[in-house]
């Protein structure tokens, strides 16, 4: 051997082998970390922007006595034809900071009641971020249906009760016409849904946060309506309804499956973010589906399992 050139050892194949896998397996680990973080931070961001939905519906409540109905009439008699319908997200834009916004929605609907003639119902189509879940990307714009439909949609949704059939009214907090006072809710503040979350559907204006309702043949009838199967947690549609057949109950859902609008879900992994009539706002699990039902009513005296 040369001692002025000294042998050096080189790592063998397996030995190389070795460490990439290694490496792989600790950039996997690395990676979904990331992923978890990220996701915790999502779940949170849309979390803070349906508490700031459930103070705006708290400061309604003391300015008005009642929280904002489901949906109503903006002028004249609620529930006349001939009066335009808007639904809560109206109601609550002087309460999030979102006054000028009101002001253009008063002064459009006093010039025309269809809420598709854009200008002036400018609203129709402007995203109120506080109403967006940022875990859904698409909602960060406006969007455009095949049919030509362009608006802003959002990602939550009232609670409009248990249980709800033709000819029943609404047992929960979200009930149309006329806004629940708290002294009505019996079953306790803490213990009573307000609002929820359930992804748009994003086509024929169907989950758009600014109108109530859209004539047929459009949509038979908008999810994103007091009166439609969504604002209850339980919803039977024994006839089909646009070829979904129920129940459908609180679970996980699909962005691709029209007939999940017909339930609350979220995008997040396990749940959806959920707020209570006293301002809290929670995320509960799918597997708390056995009690969204006493949760959904307002004064039914159910029992809520541990």
């Amino acid at each position: 051997m040369n001692p002025t050139h000294p042998s050096r050892r080189a790592f063998s194949l397996i030995e190389t082998l070795v460490v990439i896998g290694v490496m792989g397996i600790l950039i996997g680990l690395l990676m979904n970390a990331v992923q978890a973080a990220r996701g915790a931070a999502v779940r949170a961001a849309c979390l803070n922007n349906l508490k700031q939905v459930a103070l705006a519906a708290q400061h309604h409540h003391a300015d008005r006595g009642a929280f904002p109905a489901s949906y109503d009439s903006l002028y004249g008699r609620p529930g006349s034809s001939a009066w335009p319908i808007t639904n809560w997200p109206i109601r609550l834009l002087p309460y999030l900071d979102q006054q000028p916004l009101w002001q253009q929605t008063e002064a459009a609907y006093r010039v025309t009641s269809n809420t598709n003639t854009v200008p002036p119902h400018v609203g129709l189509a402007t995203v109120v971020k506080v109403y967006t879940c940022p875990a859904d990307g698409r909602l960060s714009t406006p969007l455009t249906d095949a049919r030509g439909y362009t608006a802003a949609y959002g990602s939550y949704q009232g609670v409009g009760g248990g249980v709800l059939r033709t000819g029943q009214g609404y047992d929960g907090a979200m009930r149309a016409l006329v806004g629940v006072r708290l002294a009505e809710v019996s079953d306790g503040a803490s213990q009573t849904l307000l609002f929820g979350e359930r992804p748009p559907w994003g086509q024929l204006l169907g989950g758009t946060w600014y109108i109530s309702m859209i004539d047929p043949p459009d949509l038979t009838e908008d999810p994103n309506w007091a009166g439609g199967p969504i604002d209850s947690m339980h919803v039977y549609q024994d006839l089909g309804f646009r070829n979904c057949r129920g129940p459908f109950k609180y679970g996980p859902g699909r962005l691709n499956n029209r007939c999940d609008t017909q339930h609350f879900w979220s995008l997040h992994t396990g749940g959806a973010n959920f707020a209570f009539c006293d301002g809290s706002v929670r995320f509960l699990p799918y597997s708390a589906e056995p009690m969204m039902v006493a949760l959904a009513t307002r004064a039914g005296g159910e029992v809520i399992p541990d």
